[in-house]
């Protein structure tokens, strides 16, 4: 047990905030599964927190690489969406583990601001920033369980206008500077903020533009597209754990679109665009789903070995690359 808790890598939060958003997304349909979600986020909270709790000086030492250190907004992240399910239950401490995961997720972004925007260098940029800086609009997403409406409709500007400029940011440093070679699945998180802020536009802003909706809908499908391109591309290849930048930034898109679809639905647009977004919902929530699915399995199977095992005897007369070698004395390195 203690060997599977040292492997646990950091962007592993990513898939606890997957199953928890995912979850909370899907209750109405099945209690089942929204069950078995939920505990599957819980349990992977539990292993990051005692990854965290043996092994405090291999976390501190990982969060000093950038892109493993913003990948680790998705845990606070994921403890908002999680409260949303304690509170739904009945379960009191619901409303303080959301304002925890809150205001851990401020002193993330004061944290990371300070000692990797302060000593700025391009080439530690990484999509991954996304998380740090336009993640905390999670609690839009979820905010209007404790009713805290009114704190979402400004992180929601407050996302869109970081995600136009990091948008701006990460064309010029993948441009200048080509992504390492292991950092490379991280491309799929730009489907990650607009996604994120439709999911807030439509839960916490009580009176919807329809010009702005559709306008945050269609870049968060443009990005989208760009991100299942790169999920395509990496999915099938040597595993890393940045593979769970490739469950949330579509589980978002999904919610997103659904969500977009019912605002719209109750504000009296019917015929072709409803049916269009109706579809094109039910399409990306399968998508999400098997690749939920797939990453799940494949960190898995690099938990308790065999996803090594599998890769090594695959590509043993490749050059190993960093991330190899790092495994190869260090298996419980979260280097992505």
């Amino acid at each position: 047990m203690r060997s599977m808790i040292r492997r646990v890598p950091v962007p592993l939060s990513g898939v606890m905030l997957s199953f928890a958003a995912f979850g909370n997304f899907i209750r109405n349909d099945s209690q089942g599964a929204w069950a078995v979600m939920e505990w599957i986020a819980g349990a992977l909270m539990a292993l990051l927190i005692l990854k965290g709790i043996c092994y405090p000086e291999e976390v501190r030492r990982d969060l000093r690489n950038p892109a493993v250190a913003a990948t680790s907004g998705t845990f606070t992240m994921g403890m908002m969406f999680f409260a949303v399910s304690l509170k739904s239950v009945g379960i009191p401490l619901g409303t303080g583990f959301w304002w925890a995961g809150l205001l851990l997720h401020v002193a993330l972004l004061i944290h990371f601001t300070v000692r990797f925007v302060f000593h700025f260098h391009l080439k530690e940029v990484y999509t991954s920033w996304f998380l740090v800086y336009v993640g905390i609009v999670a609690a839009a997403a979820t905010g209007p369980a404790f009713g805290m409406q009114r704190l979402g409709r400004w992180l929601v500007v407050y996302g869109l206008a970081s995600t136009a400029f990091l948008m701006v940011l990460m064309a010029v440093r993948y441009r200048r500077i080509p992504a390492e070679k292991q950092m490379q699945p991280l491309g799929a998180i730009c489907a990650a903020p607009f996604s994120l802020c439709l999911v807030g536009l439509n839960q916490s802003v009580p009176v919807k533009n329809a010009a702005v909706l559709l306008t945050v809908f269609c870049l968060a499908s443009v990005f989208y597209v760009l991100g299942l391109a790169q999920v395509l591309r990496f999915i099938g290849g040597r595993f890393y754990p940045s593979f769970s930048g490739f469950t949330f930034p579509f589980i978002n898109t999904a919610i997103g679109t659904a969500l977009t679809r019912n605002t719209l639905g109750k504000a009296g647009v019917s015929g072709t665009l409803l049916s269009l977004l109706s579809s094109l919902a039910e399409a990306e929530i399968i998508i999400a789903g098997i690749l939920l699915t797939i990453v799940f399995l494949r960190y898995a199977m690099f938990l308790f070995g065999a996803e090594h095992m599998k890769f090594d005897l695959k590509e043993k007369e490749e050059e190993p690359d960093n991330y190899d070698r790092a495994h190869s004395h260090s298996p419980q390195s979260d280097r992505l």
